[in-house]
């Protein structure tokens, strides 16, 4: 691409005395060439000329290069180049001989990443929401490694707060209530602990938020203040509670935070996430009242609490960094951990992820951080992505009990899946318990991150656990048939000079070749939605060859199954990279 990019360039000096800014670009329809061109349609203008005239000029004068076979002119002036058969011989030599090292790529090499996203609170569900960030983070940490860029996975946790507060306060009660004691809670499985954790948020917030009893509210709040002092040391002591009463609290709160945070780590496993660096809420409340403190030209006190005022012109909206108790708010707390990140690792570039029900409050918090620390405000990115919704289900929220826990939607896919590979008559039940995780993971974050970050994500059942169609388990399928001919016979080798290249191999070939620049693309721009789209464009043109081309049967059969060998390759790295593990048979 970059060759042919720097030809034009030539040519056009010779033609108009000025090198323009030339654009080669790879053509989703393969029909339209492997690399096009609009150059001429950008300077008819200039010159005053017909494009079509002035692309047939820069193809007449463009040098002879064996690795281009035709170059042809279409309306209303596009430049189309096919590459030559000499050049996809070379590129499969080159992938089945380097294998996954083919595929790598130095853009970001020497630049350091941290990736924040999943962020779950103790002391709430787990949610299909923390899911689908999960899944988006992983992809967009991989897509950077994928070009060289070393990349720190970070996840940060509200272990204080509020919601904290209302669990507590709520677990108290039901523990009274059904009469057992908190050691009788904690024989109970880990799951049934973190799920006991989550009706008890469930009983706080509906007496704090719904019912609004005043004593309740009062003792959620003194809940609040106190799990707060136990990380910020200038917190005054307050007496709220008895000595007997404060050993109990700080035990609730110290298991309980634990249980969720083992709980968690049950799901990355499963989802394949491993992070570097966990950040908690409790860890910044301190660090953040300073920063806001020290900083009375950048934030205001009013009515008693400090605050960050807003910019209409900037669509921004004033927000509170120190409540009326004294309290940093989650602004505040937002600040420090950018700070400390910073500290940690010196960072080229920081992103966070999160629901775009957010983006009123990073886009205030990053205009603070604008002033306080202009380089950290400038490396820094935000990600927001729309709702993840199953058909017929409501807007899920937390607060208000409509929620679709994450485990629930991985544990019924799988229920799915093997549902549908029961069916089939073609699985052992060894096989199927064996693979089973893995497909349903897979058609969970294929059907996630194949839709544009930003957007809203309709899962259905039916569609993303299908083997058929735009899906993780047709990909998976792919790489497993591609295995099974690898597996059939014997390579041997071939000498691919003299091999004749029917159409259906050459296009495989053509669309194996434009991998590396999706790869790149998709990376570049944080789009883990390009390289799906590319991956199930290489499935489906797997598939015509596969049913046109007897591979077995051919006198070409050695240089077939090399053929196959980079669909492979290229399938399983793609998925890789988007944080898909693969299943070797099917």
């Amino acid at each position: 691409m970059i060759e042919v990019k720097e030809k034009i360039s030539k040519i056009l000096q010779e033609i108009v005395n000025d090198t323009c800014s030339v654009v080669i670009q790879e053509p989703t329809d393969t029909t339209h060439g492997d690399l096009t061109s609009n150059i001429a349609l950008q300077i008819s203008q200039k010159l005053k000329s017909n494009p079509i005239d002035i692309a047939n000029q820069i193809v007449s004068k463009f040098p002879e290069d064996e690795d281009i076979e035709r170059i042809e002119v279409v309306n209303p002036g596009f430049i189309n180049f096919f590459l030559s058969k000499k050049y996809l011989l070379s590129m499969l030599d080159e992938i089945n001989s380097k294998k996954k090292e083919y595929y790598k790529l130095d853009v970001k090499d020497g630049k350091k990443y941290i990736i924040e996203y999943t962020d779950p609170n103790p002391f709430k569900a787990f949610h299909i929401g923390h899911l689908y960030t999960n899944m988006v983070g992983e992809s967009f940490a991989r897509l950077v490694e994928a070009l060289g860029g070393s990349v720190v996975r970070a996840n940060y946790q509200g272990d204080v707060g509020l919601h904290v507060a209302k669990t507590i306060w709520g677990l108290r009660k039901m523990l009274n209530d059904d009469g057992i004691t908190f050691t009788d809670l904690e024989s109970k499985s880990l799951v049934d602990r973190v799920r006991y954790l989550g009706d008890a948020y469930m009983l706080g917030f509906s007496m704090y938020d719904d019912q609004k009893d005043e004593s309740v509210i009062k003792e959620v709040k003194d809940l609040n203040y106190y799990i707060f002092s136990l990380y910020i040391s200038s917190f005054p002591k307050k007496d709220f509670f008895n000595t007997f009463q404060e050993w109990s609290i700080k035990e609730m709160y110290y298991k309980g935070r634990e249980w969720c945070l083992q709980y968690f780590e049950r799901i990355y496993e499963r989802t394949g996430t491993k992070f570097d660096r966990y950040y908690f809420e409790s860890e910044m409340g301190e660090k953040g009242l300073e920063i806001v403190k020290e900083n009375t030209d950048i934030f205001k006190e009013s009515e008693g609490s400090v605050i960050y005022e807003g910019d209409e012109k900037k669509g921004l909206h004033t927000r509170v960094f120190v409540n009326s108790e004294g309290l940093p708010t989650y602004e505040a707390k937002e600040i420090a951990l950018a700070f400390k990140k910073f500290q940690d690792f010196v960072f080229d570039e920081s992103v966070v992820i999160t629901a775009n029900e957010q983006d009123p409050y990073f886009k205030v918090v990053f205009d603070a951080l604008s002033q306080l620390s202009p380089e950290i405000a400038n490396k820094s990115l935000h990600f927001s992505h729309g709702m993840v919704k199953l058909p017929g289900a409501e807007k899920m929220s937390s607060r208000k009990g409509k929620i679709i826990e994450g485990e629930w939607l991985l544990d019924e896919t799988k229920k799915r899946v093997e549902e549908i590979m029961r069916s089939s008559g073609k699985w052992s039940e060894e096989d199927i318990l064996k693979v089973s995780d893995t497909i349903a993971v897979a058609a969970i974050k294929y059907s996630f991150i194949k839709v544009s970050v930003g957007k809203d994500v309709i899962f259905d059942f039916e569609k993303s656990t299908s083997f058929d169609g735009d899906t993780g388990p047709y990909l998976l399928y792919v790489y497993a048939r591609c295995n099974a001919l690898l597996s059939a016979t014997k390579q041997g080798e071939s000498e691919v000079g003299d091999i004749e290249i029917d159409s259906y191999t050459k296009q495989l070939l053509r669309v194996i070749g434009r991998y590396r620049s999706v790869l790149l693309s998709s990376a570049l721009n944080y789009s883990p939605s390009t390289l799906c789209s590319y991956l199930f464009d290489l499935g489906q043109t797997f598939n015509t060859f596969y049913q046109n081309v007897r591979v077995l049967d051919s006198e070409n059969k050695e240089f077939l199954l090399k053929v196959v060998e980079a669909t492979a390759e290229t399938m399983k790295h793609g998925l890789n990279t988007l944080g898909i593990s693969v299943v070797e048979k099917m």
